[in-house]
C-alpha cells in the first residue's frame, strides 16, 4: 500500500541499505522478497556499483534464477545495469549460463534486452554476436534494437563502427548511430558522416556535426566541408562553434573564427549588440514579426536545451515566463548567457585517453563513470579512460546563437520568445 508514497518506500530504503556491509546474503534476499519496486532496484543497483561487486552480484544473479515474476525481473535487472553503467566487462558469475537460458526464454522483450546487456558485460560469448544481429535487423522490435546497440556501445565492442555506418541507412538508428559513431576513434567517421549528410533530417544533422566536432581530424574534414561550400555555413551553429573551439587547437580555432566569426565576443562588442538590437527591435518592429517563423528558429537553435510551453528540451531550465516579455532581459541572456552562470548549468571539459572531447554537465557520478549531458545526448563515461577533466565557467548555453541569423530572423525570435502563448510552426 505504500508503493505510490512519496515518502516511505525512500525511508524503507534508507533502513534497508546498510545491510550490504552486514548481512550481504539478507540484503539480496530482499531483493526478491521485498514487494517496494524501489528496494528491488536499488538493492541491485547498490550491489553493482560497490567496490567490489562481484560477490553480491552472483548472489543477485542467483535470485534471478528463482524469481518468476515478471516486474521482480525487471526492476532487479534494471538496477544491476544502472549500478553497472561506466563498466566495459567483469567476471562472469557463476550460474550466468543457466539464468541467462532462463530470461530468454521469457516472452518479455524488455528483459530480454536486458539480459542481453547484463550477458555483454559479462563477456558472455553469444552475447556479442547476437546483440550486433538484433541491431540490424529490422523485423526486431524498434526499442530492441535500440538498447542493442546502446549496449554493443558500452561495451565498446569492435564492431561498433562497421554496424553503425550500416545503420546510417535506417531511418529508424540514425540517430543513434551517428551517436555511436562518436564513440569510435575511426579516421573514416568523416567521410562516412560527411558523404550522408545531405539526406539527414535536422536532428540528425545536428547529431553529425556534434559528432564531427569531438576530434580533431575529424572537425578539420567538416572545415573543410563548410570552406568548399560542400556544407552551407548556415548549419554551423553556436553549439558546434563552441565544441569546435574546446578542443584547443589553435589552428582549428583559427578556421571557425574566419568562418563563423569570435566564439566569445569581448564585454564591449556584447553591449554595443545588445544596444544595437534593443534600438532596433521596437514595438512597433516587433509587432510586424512572424511568430510561427520565429518559432522554427527557436527549433533549430534553442529547443535541444529549453523548453518552453511544454515543447523542447530538459537540459537547461524551462524558460515559460521567464521574464520573457522584459525585453533588456531578454537580450541579455540571449547575448551574454555565462554573465551568471548557476552552478547546475556549469559546464566540464572532459578528454578521453582515446582523444575524444566532449563538453556538457556532469549529471551523475559514481566510482565507476560519469555521466555527461550534452546539448545532443547523454554520456556514461568510464573514470578510467577519463584522461583530463576542467571546470568551466560557462554556462552550457553558448554566445554567438544570433550570430549567423538574419535581421528578420532575429525579430522574429525575439517576437515568438517574448509573446504569451504557443503558436504553430511554419506550414512547409
Amino acid at each position: 500500500e505504500d508503493i505510490d508514497d512519496a515518502n516511505l518506500p525512500l525511508m524503507n530504503w534508507y533502513a534497508v541499505e546498510p545491510l550490504i556491509e552486514d548481512d550481504l546474503p539478507r540484503f539480496v534476499k530482499l531483493a526478491s522478497t521485498a514487494k517496494l519496486p524501489i528496494i528491488q532496484r536499488h538493492i541491485a543497483r547498490r550491489i553493482a556499483e560497490s567496490e567490489l561487486p562481484e560477490a553480491g552480484i552472483e548472489l543477485v544473479v542467483r535470485s534471478l534464477g528463482d524469481i518468476d515474476e515478471p516486474s521482480r525481473q525487471h526492476n532487479i535487472l534494471d538496477g544491476l545495469l544502472k549500478g553497472l553503467e561506466g563498466r566495459r566487462s567483469m567476471r562472469m558469475p557463476a550460474g550466468w549460463p543457466d539464468v541467462y537460458a532462463k530470461l530468454q526464454a521469457i516472452e518479455d522483450e524488455t528483459i530480454v534486452g536486458r539480459a542481453f546487456e547484463l550477458a555483454l558485460l559479462f563477456d558472455d560469448p553469444t552475447a556479442l554476436a547476437k546483440l550486433a544481429s538484433d541491431a540490424a535487423d529490422t523485423t526486431v522490435d524498434e526499442a530492441l534494437r535500440r538498447r542493442a546497440l546502446d549496449a554493443l556501445v558500452a561495451k565498446g565492442a569492435e564492431n561498433v563502427f562497421a554496424l553503425a555506418v550500416k545503420l546510417l541507412e535506417d531511418d529508424h538508428l540514425r540517430r543513434d548511430a551517428i551517436r555511436a559513431l562518436g564513440t569510435c576513434d575511426n579516421p573514416a567517421t568523416a567521410e562516412a558522416l560527411l558523404k550522408r549528410y545531405a539526406t539527414f533530417a535536422a536532428e540528425e544533422r545536428h547529431d553529425a556535426l556534434q559528432t564531427l566536432a569531438s576530434r580533431p581530424t575529424w572537425a578539420a574534414a567538416m572545415l573543410d566541408a563548410f570552406e568548399s561550400e560542400q556544407l552551407s555555413i548556415t548549419e554551423l551553429t553556436a553549439y558546434t562553434a563552441r565544441q569546435l573551439h574546446s578542443l584547443g587547437d589553435e589552428e582549428l580555432a583559427k578556421r571557425v573564427r574566419k568562418l563563423w566569426g569570435e566564439v566569445r565576443p569581448t564585454a564591449e562588442e556584447k553591449t554595443k549588440l545588445i544596444n544595437g538590437l534593443r534600438s532596433r527591435l521596437t514595438p512597433k518592429v516587433l509587432a510586424s514579426a512572424d511568430h510561427s517563423a520565429g518559432r522554427a528558429v527557436f527549433e533549430k537553435s534553442c529547443a535541444n536545451c529549453h523548453r518552453l510551453y511544454h515543447a523542447g528540451g530538459a537540459i537547461g531550465p524551462d524558460i515559460t515566463g521567464a521574464q520573457l516579455t522584459n525585453l533588456d532581459y531578454l537580450l541579455e541572456n540571449l547575448i551574454d548567457p555565462s554573465a551568471a552562470v548557476a552552478n547546475d548549468y556549469q559546464m566540464e571539459r572532459i578528454e578521453t585517453v582515446s582523444g575524444r572531447i566532449v563538453t556538457g554537465l556532469v549529471i551523475a557520478e559514481t566510482a565507476q563513470a560519469l555521466t555527461l549531458q550534452t546539448v545532443s545526448e547523454k554520456i556514461v563515461i568510464p573514470l578510467d579512460e577519463v584522461d583530463v577533466r576542467e571546470k568551466s565557467p560557462l554556462s552550457i548555453m553558448p554566445e554567438g546563437l544570433l550570430t549567423n541569423l538574419s535581421a528578420e530572423e532575429v525579430r522574429d525570435l525575439v517576437a515568438y520568445l517574448s509573446g504569451t502563448e504557443q503558436v504553430p510552426l511554419p506550414a512547409e
